[in-house]
């Protein structure tokens, strides 16, 4: 039984093409199992060796749990590292930064949060840079942008651009999305949410397809570079 979230999780992480096989599932995974081993201890009354108790004898049972504790403790704060694995799930419109407030210490959100706004300081894209795929759309574009100046019908319509919020803001002041089963939680498409909302949140768009589009574990990656290696040496 013990063995058996570890089987489990280890399998979704090399799940192909899903947001379960992504980056974006690396940190709730070490919580939940780190939790296993943590509950497991306290089920067999097993305490972890202090200074005290360095030379107590432990079961094999209790060595085993303190080596993969160990491990796992040491893979998770290497994680700490990049924003990548905080920002893939904030970018998960039914988690945003709620799993973070209710899983981890009160100490580490402001990190989350300042993880999360330099990330997208770095995608982010001026207004100036444009969005048209030819020049006659750019320059078209701007002819109206000079109305606008004199003229400012979206202004009056939706507010001046100083008055609009942050796009980043936008999408966390947004209720979560709630999904009401959990096969719908399970079969919900987060890229498939994400096109679907990339003219609102262009710029968390993009940041969501590059997040989830990276491997939570590096196994299937390894094997194409060794087929690969494989056919050229052989």
């Amino acid at each position: 039984m013990l063995l058996k979230p570890f089987r489990l999780l280890t399998k979704m992480g090399q799940e192909k093409n899903t947001p379960l096989g992504s980056i974006g599932s690396v940190l709730w995974g070490f919580d939940m199992l780190l939790e296993v081993l943590e509950k497991t201890r306290e089920k067999y009354n097993i305490e972890k060796p202090d200074e005290k108790k360095k030379n107590q004898k432990l079961s094999h049972l209790a060595t085993c749990i303190d080596h993969a504790h160990g491990l796992f403790s040491k893979y998770y704060e290497l994680t700490d590292k990049t924003e990548a694995y905080i920002v893939a799930m904030v970018l998960d419109p039914r988690q945003k930064y709620k799993y973070f407030f209710h899983h981890w210490n009160k100490k580490h959100h402001p990190g989350v949060k300042r993880k999360t706004e330099a990330m997208y300081k770095e995608f982010r894209v001026d207004d100036d840079a444009g969005t048209s795929s030819s020049t006659v759309d750019s320059q078209q574009s701007n002819k109206k942008r000079k109305v606008d100046d004199d003229f400012d019908i979206l202004g009056h319509r939706f507010g001046k651009e100083e008055d609009v919020q942050d796009e980043l803001e936008r999408y966390l002041n947004s209720s979560k999305l709630t999904l009401s089963t959990q096969e719908a939680n399970w079969t919900f498409d987060i890229i498939a949410w994400w096109k679907a909302n990339e003219m609102v949140y262009p710029t968390l768009a993009r940041m969501a397809y590059e997040l989830y589009s990276i491997p939570s574990m590096s196994a299937e990656v390894e094997r194409v570079f060794s087929r690969y290696y494989f056919e050229i040496v052989y």
